[in-house]
C-alpha cells in the first residue's frame, strides 16, 4: 500500500491520512512509502514501511547498527539539528493546542547528542538486551550509544557471567563510581569479582550490596548528592546543571523568599536553589528519597531546607508559608488535588518542570486563570529520543 508522510506525531513517528489516521515509524514527512498495515484500531492504524519509493532530503543513515530493531531511541535517522527543530515544534503544536499558549522560547539544545546517559536499565534473557519497541520481545545488544565507553564495558562482563534468574540489570554511572543492579527472581548466586564497580542485588523487595557500596555520589554544579539504587536523578549528566540553572534563573529569588519543593525526590533542585533564598521545604512521598534528600543535606552542609514524607494532603497540613514554589512531577502531571493546594497557597512565582508536555499542556490549562504563563522553555535531555524537559515560569496575576 503506497502512501504519502504529511507530518511527524508526537512520539516522532510518521502520519499518514487514509480512510483513518495511520501512524508509520521510522517514515519522514514528504516521504512516498510502501507500507503494511501491522495493527487496526477503529479510530487508527498502526503501519510499518516495507519499502521507500521516494526518501526525505533530511533523513541520514542511523550510526547505530540496532536502531530499527532496538525500542531506545526514535530520532537517529534525523539529524541532530532536524531533531531539535522537530521538538521545538512539537512543544508549540501541544500547548497552542491544549493550552490556547504560544509563547515558547527557543529550545535549550544539548552539548552531546550520544553518551550522555548515566543510567541505563537491560532486559535479560540469558544476555543483556533492550526491549522492541511496543514489545517486550528483547533485543540483544554489545553496545549502546547513549551511554559512556566505560557502562558499556560492564555489557561485555555481565554478558560471561551465568545469568540464571536475573531478570533486569541496571548500570548508573557517576564521577565517583559506577553501580551495578541486577534483580533477579530468585536467590541465585552472582560472581561480581570482575567488576570494578558497586554491585547491587534487589531480591524479595529488597535490595543487598554484594561489592562496594550501595550507593554512589555525583555532582550538579558544586554540590554533592548521593544515588541509591532506587534513587530519581537526572540521566543527562551533561545537560542537569543547564536545566536546573534555568529554574534558578526563573524563580528570582531575593534572601527573603520561602520555596516550597513539591515531588522533591532526593532534594536535588530544592538543594541547588536553597543558598539564594531564606528556607527550602521539600516534600516527598518516597521515604528512601527523602532519607537521601536528608543525607545530601548533610554532605553539603546545607542548613536552611527541610525534608518531609508526604503527598498532597500533608500541603494542606504544614504550616510553611511559601510565596515561591517549585514542581517537578512524574509523567502524570500534577493531581487535583495539588493544583487546588497550590492555588490555595497561592505564591508569587511557581516553576513548573515538566517531562511530558501533554499532561503540562493539561495543567497550564488550569492554572493560567490564576497566573500568567511567562515563559515555557524546551530543554532538549533526551537527545535521539522524542522526548523533552520543559521549563515554565508563572507569575500571580
Amino acid at each position: 500500500m503506497e502512501v504519502k508522510i504529511d507530518r511527524l506525531d508526537h512520539q516522532g513517528r510518521g502520519i499518514a491520512m487514509m480512510d483513518k489516521v495511520t501512524f508509520i515509524p521510522d517514515a519522514l514527512p514528504g516521504e512516498i512509502v510502501d507500507i503494511e498495515i501491522t495493527e487496526s484500531k477503529s479510530k487508527y492504524n498502526v503501519g510499518e514501511v516495507k519499502n521507500y519509493i521516494q526518501k526525505s532530503d533530511v533523513r541520514i543513515k542511523p550510526v547505530c547498527p540496532y536502531y530499527h530493531v532496538c525500542g531506545g531511541c526514535d530520532l537517529m535517522h534525523i539529524s541532530y539539528d532536524e531533531e531539535v527543530k522537530y521538538k521545538e515544534n512539537k512543544i508549540k503544536n501541544i500547548m497552542q493546542r491544549y493550552a490556547g499558549l504560544t509563547n515558547v522560547s527557543k529550545i535549550v539544545r544539548c552539548q552531546t547528542e550520544l553518551g550522555y546517559r548515566n543510567k541505563v536499565t537491560f532486559k535479560v534473557d540469558k544476555k543483556l538486551g533492550i526491549y522492541k519497541k511496543d514489545s517486550h520481545d528483547i533485543t540483544y545488544i554489545d553496545n549502546c550509544m547513549l551511554i559512556s565507553e566505560q557502562m558499556n564495558s560492564y555489557i561485555e562482563i555481565i554478558n560471561k557471567m551465568d545469568l540464571t534468574g536475573v531478570y533486569e540489570v541496571v548500570i548508573r554511572e557517576s564521577d565517583n563510581a559506577d553501580m551495578i543492579i541486577f534483580k533477579c527472581n530468585d536467590d541465585v548466586k552472582l560472581d561480581v569479582d570482575d567488576l570494578e564497580a558497586n554491585v547491587v542485588r534487589y531480591y524479595d523487595r529488597k535490595y543487598k550490596t554484594l561489592k562496594g557500596n550501595n550507593y554512589i555520589i555525583d555532582k550538579i554544579g558544586d554540590l554533592s548528592y548521593k544515588i541509591s539504587p532506587s534513587s530519581f536523578f537526572q540521566v543527562n549528566s551533561h545537560q542537569v546543571k543547564r536545566l536546573y540553572d534555568l529554574v534558578l534563573e526563573n524563580l528570582e529569588l531575593k534572601n527573603t523568599d520561602k520555596v516550597l519543593d513539591l515531588y522533591c525526590g532526593t532534594g536535588t533542585i530544592g538543594l541547588y536553589v536553597s543558598r539564594y533564598c531564606s528556607d527550602v521545604f521539600g516534600i516527598e512521598i518516597n521515604e528512601d528519597a527523602i532519607k537521601d534528600a536528608n543525607y545530601n543535606k548533610k554532605l553539603n552542609d546545607i542548613d536552611n531546607i527541610f525534608f518531609t514524607v508526604g503527598d498532597s494532603k500533608i500541603i494542606k497540613d504544614i504550616s510553611y508559608k511559601a510565596n515561591k514554589i517549585i514542581v517537578d512531577p512524574p509523567r502524570a502531571g500534577l493531581d487535583k488535588k495539588v493544583i487546588d493546594e497550590i492555588l490555595n497557597i497561592n505564591p508569587e512565582t511557581l516553576v513548573y518542570v515538566s517531562c511530558d508536555p501533554i499532561t503540562l499542556a493539561r495543567d497550564l490549562n488550569i492554572l493560567k486563570n490564576n497566573y500568567t504563563v511567562e515563559k515555557i522553555i524546551p530543554v532538549d535531555m533526551f537527545p535521539r529520543t522524542y522526548h523533552v524537559e520543559t521549563v515554565c515560569k508563572l507569575k500571580r496575576k
